[in-house]
C-alpha cells in the first residue's frame, strides 16, 4: 500500500494522472465518431453494388444475346463466365450495333461503365471493341487494351473472373470483369463492370478521415501544450542534473550533488549519481592507469597530448612530447625472463618520474615504449638538457633481485607548437624521431625534423612505386659470372635484382630491397626475380650457351612463406628448366627463431625438386657446425669481410683458411665473394677455393652481355698462363 502511495506522490504520479485525463478525452471524442464502423459499412456497400452489377450485367448480356452466348454461374448465383453457344468468336466478339446500346443499358442499370475486350491471339493482350466511355465532345475514346502489367490479366488470362481495383484515365474504378469463353471453354474475352470511382464511393469515409485527424490534431496540440507547461516545470531538477552529470564527464570541479533530500524520483536520481561520483576516482583509475608500473596508459597519453596540443596551438602554453623506448630490453627479457623484465620496467618508470618530474604527464605505451609531456619547458635548450639528464640517468646500473642490469634509451622529441597539427601528426613525427635515433644506434635523443617526414614520405612513394615496378614486371637482372681461378672458365652465375623507373631512372638495390623487405615485397619480388632467373636459363639453354647454374637469393621472409617450394617448382615447370640448373642461396639468419626439424624439411622439399642449396654470406652472422654438417647444403659462399686486403692481412688469411679447410672437409663447393684486386684474387687461387665472384672478373651485366663477358675471362686467363710459361 505504502508502495501505490510513494507512487502517486511521486513525479511519475502526478504527471501520469494529468496525461491521462487529457489523453482519455481524446480518445472518446476519436470513437465517438465511428470510423470503423463506417468504414466497414462502405466496403460491404461497394461489395454488393459490384456484386449487383456483374450479376446484372451477365444476365442481361446473354439475355439479349441469348442465340449467342450463355452464362456459367457458381452455386451462389455469381457469374463465373459467358461462354459462346457456337463457333461465332469473330463475328461475336466484333463490335456491332447491337453492342452499344446494350453496354448503354447495362451501364445505366449498374451506374457505372461498361466494356467488352476480345483476346489478341498474336499480342495475348485483351484489346477492347466496345465501351460506354465517351470523350467531353461524345466521340469514342482511342483503343486500349489489358496487358500483362494490368492487375485483372493474371485472372482472366486463366478462364477466372477478376474483382478489384483497376486503373482508368489514372484513377482506380471498383470493377468485375467476367471471362467470355469460346465452346470449348477457352478464354476469348472479357466482360467488364463497374460502379464507379472508387475514392466516389469512400468518399464519405474519406471525409470522416479528415475530420478526425483535424479532431486529433487540435487534441494532440492541447495535450502537447499542456504536457509542455506541466512537464517543463517537472522536469527542471533533471536538468540541472544532467548539467551537473555533463561537468562530471568534462572532469570540471565537483560540487555537492542538489536535490538529494527529496523522497521521490529526483531524489532518488540525485542519490545514485552521489554514488556515481564516489566511484568516478576510482573507475579514473582503472581506466587510465598502466597496472604494472602505475603510471599512465595509452588511453590517459592520448587525452593528455590533445589537451597539451590545443593549449599549444591556441598559444597558451608550450609543450614538448617525448617518445622513449629501451633498446635492449627485448635481450634483457629473454635473458632474465619476464619477472625480471617487469621489474625493470617498474624501476625505469621511477627513474622517468624522478628526472623529469611528478609534474609532467607521464604514460606507458607498451612494452618498453614510454611517453613524457613535458608543459614548462619553453626552449629547446631546456628540452635537450633535460633529456640528456633522462638518457643519462638510463644509462645507469639498474640493481634487481636478479643482479645488475645495464640499458640503454632512445628519444624522440616533438615540439608540438612547431612540429604537429593534430595528435596523430604529433604521435607519428615523435615515432619518427625516435625510430631515427635508434637507427643511428640508440642511446641517444633526436628531435623531429621535417626531413624526417619528408623521408617517410620518399619510403611510401618508393614502396608504391615498387609495388607497381613488380606487377608491371620493370624488375630486371643482371648477372655476375663466378670464375674457377685455375681456368678463368664459368663455375656458374648469380642473378642480381635491377630496377630502372621509367622516371625515376637507376635505383640502387640498397634502397628497394630493403623497403621491399620492411613492406612485406620481398615476396612478391623473390618471385619474380625467380622467374626471371629461370626464364633466362630456358634462352641459354636454347642459345647453347653452357651457363652452369644460377643463383637465385631468396629472403628468409619468402622461404617461409607456406608456398614456396610450390613456386619454386611452378617456375621451374613453366621454364621446362632442370632444378640442376638453379641455386637457391639463402643466409645464415634463417637458422634464427626455427627449429632444425623445420629448417631441415624446406630445405628438404627444395632439394626433391633438384635445385642446389647454397648458404650466403658464410661468416658474417649466426652459424652452428652442426647445423652445416646436417642440413644438405651443397655450396658456401665466403663473405667478403674474409677476404678484404687479405693479400697484407696474415690473421685473415689464417681463417679463410681455416674457413676453405672446414667446406672442404664437410664436402661442400666454395665460393668466394668480394675479390677486387688481383693481389686478394691471387691468394685466394692459391688458397684452393672452387669458384671466385668479385669485381676483379666481372660487374653484374645484363643477360645479352655474359656469354662474350665470360668468354674474354677464360681468353684472358689462357693468355696469362702461356705468358707465365
Amino acid at each position: 500500500m505504502s508502495r501505490i502511495v510513494s507512487l502517486l506522490n511521486g513525479m511519475t504520479g502526478r504527471i501520469t494522472t494529468r496525461l491521462v485525463i487529457v489523453v482519455s478525452v481524446s480518445i472518446l471524442i476519436t470513437a465517438a465518431l465511428g470510423y470503423f464502423k463506417l468504414s466497414q459499412v462502405t466496403e460491404t456497400n461497394s461489395s454488393i453494388r459490384i456484386d449487383r452489377a456483374a450479376r446484372a450485367a451477365a444476365a442481361l448480356f446473354t439475355e439479349r444475346l441469348s442465340s449467342e452466348f450463355s452464362t456459367i454461374r457458381d452455386p451462389v448465383g455469381r457469374p463465373l463466365a459467358i461462354r459462346l453457344k457456337g463457333d461465332t468468336a469473330d463475328m461475336s466478339l466484333s463490335f456491332r450495333d447491337v453492342h452499344d446500346p446494350l453496354l448503354k443499358e447495362i451501364g445505366l442499370i449498374n451506374q457505372g461503365a461498361a466494356n467488352l475486350f476480345r483476346l489478341n491471339p498474336e499480342t495475348r493482350a485483351f484489346d477492347r471493341f466496345a465501351t460506354t466511355f465517351r470523350k467531353p465532345d461524345g466521340s469514342i475514346p482511342p483503343p486500349m487494351s489489358i496487358g500483362s502489367d494490368h492487375p485483372a490479366y493474371s485472372d482472366i488470362i486463366n478462364n477466372q473472373p477478376h474483382l478489384g481495383e483497376v486503373p482508368v484515365m489514372g484513377r482506380l474504378r471498383l470493377a468485375y470483369l467476367t471471362p467470355i469463353q469460346t465452346a470449348n471453354g477457352m478464354i476469348a474475352g472479357a466482360l467488364a463492370v463497374d460502379v464507379g470511382w472508387v475514392d466516389d464511393l469512400v468518399m464519405a469515409r474519406n471525409e470522416l478521415r479528415t475530420q478526425i485527424i483535424v479532431a486529433a490534431i487540435l487534441i494532440l496540440v492541447l495535450v502537447a501544450a499542456f504536457g509542455v507547461m506541466n512537464m517543463s516545470t517537472e522536469l527542471k531538477p533533471l536538468r540541472q542534473l544532467a548539467k551537473y552529470a555533463d561537468d562530471l564527464a568534462a572532469e570540471a570541479p565537483a560540487v555537492a550533488v542538489p536535490f538529494r533530500s527529496r523522497q521521490d524520483e529526483i531524489g532518488a536520481l540525485a542519490q545514485g549519481l552521489e554514488r556515481v561520483v564516489a566511484l568516478q576516482s576510482k573507475l579514473a583509475h582503472l581506466a587510465y592507469t598502466d597496472e604494472l608500473t602505475g603510471l599512465g596508459n595509452r588511453s590517459r597519453y592520448l587525452i593528455d597530448l590533445e589537451r597539451s596540443l590545443r593549449k599549444s596551438l591556441s598559444g597558451n602554453q608550450k609543450s614538448t612530447l617525448m617518445h622513449l623506448d629501451l633498446d635492449n630490453f627485448k635481450q634483457i627479457n629473454d635473458a632474465y625472463g619476464q619477472e625480471t623484465g617487469d621489474a625493470l620496467l617498474k624501476a625505469v618508470a621511477a627513474q622517468i618520474v624522478n628526472t623529469v618530474g611528478e609534474t609532467s604527464k607521464i604514460a606507458r605505451l607498451a612494452s618498453d615504449q614510454f611517453t613524457v609531456l613535458i608543459s614548462d619547458k619553453s626552449s629547446v635548450v631546456q628540452t635537450a638538457e633535460l633529456a640528456e639528464k633522462l638518457v643519462s640517468a638510463l644509462r645507469q646500473p639498474f640493481q634487481l633481485a636478479a643482479g645488475e642490469v645495464r640499458l640503454a634509451a632512445s628519444i624522440g622529441i616533438v615540439l608540438l607548437q612547431h612540429d604537429a597539427e593534430d595528435a596523430d601528426e604529433a604521435h607519428r613525427n615523435a615515432g619518427l624521431a625516435l625510430r631515427k635515433a635508434k637507427a643511428g644506434g640508440g642511446d641517444q635523443f633526436l628531435f623531429f625534423s621535417s626531413d624526417m617526414n619528408d623521408a617517410l614520405q620518399d619510403q611510401i612513394r618508393m614502396d608504391r612505386m615498387l609495388q607497381i615496378a613488380i606487377e608491371e614486371r620493370e624488375i630486371e637482372i643482371h648477372f655476375q659470372p663466378q670464375i674457377i681461378p685455375s681456368t678463368g672458365c664459368l663455375a656458374g652465375v648469380e642473378a642480381l635484382a635491377r630496377w630502372t623507373h621509367p622516371a625515376e631512372g637507376p635505383i640502387s638495390p640498397g634502397k628497394f630491397i630493403p623497403i621491399a623487405e620492411s613492406s612485406g615485397q620481398i615476396v612478391g619480388l623473390g618471385t619474380l626475380v625467380l622467374d626471371l632467373a629461370c626464364e633466362q636459363a630456358a634462352k641459354w639453354r636454347d642459345e647453347k650457351f653452357d651457363f652452369k647454374h644460377i643463383s637465385v637469393n631468396v629472403s628468409p621472409i619468402q622461404l617461409w612463406q607456406p608456398d614456396f617450394i610450390d613456386v619454386l617448382k611452378a617456375a621451374l615447370e613453366r621454364h621446362k628448366v632442370s632444378g640442376r640448373h638453379i641455386y637457391i642461396e639463402i643466409t645464415e639468419s634463417v637458422f634464427v627463431d626455427h627449429s632444425e626439424s623445420r629448417i631441415a624439411k624446406v630445405l628438404a622439399g627444395i632439394r626433391a625438386l633438384g635445385v642446389k642449396l647454397s648458404l650466403d654470406d658464410f661468416g658474417s652472422g649466426y652459424s652452428s657446425l652442426g647445423y652445416l654438417n646436417r642440413l644438405p647444403f651443397d655450396q658456401l659462399k665466403v663473405d667478403r669481410s674474409f677476404i678484404t686486403d687479405i693479400d697484407t692481412d696474415q690473421r685473415k688469411q689464417q681463417v679463410l683458411q681455416g674457413v676453405l679447410g672446414l667446406g672442404r672437409g664437410l664436402g661442400f663447393n666454395i665460393v668466394v665473394e668480394g675479390a677486387e684486386t688481383l693481389e686478394e684474387v691471387t691468394v685466394v687461387e692459391q688458397m684452393g677455393c672452387d669458384a671466385i665472384q668479385g669485381f676483379y672478373y666481372a660487374r653484374p651485366a645484363p643477360a645479352l652481355l655474359i656469354p662474350e663477358m665470360v668468354s674474354k675471362i677464360a681468353h684472358s686467363k689462357a693468355s696469362l698462363k702461356m705468358r707465365s710459361a
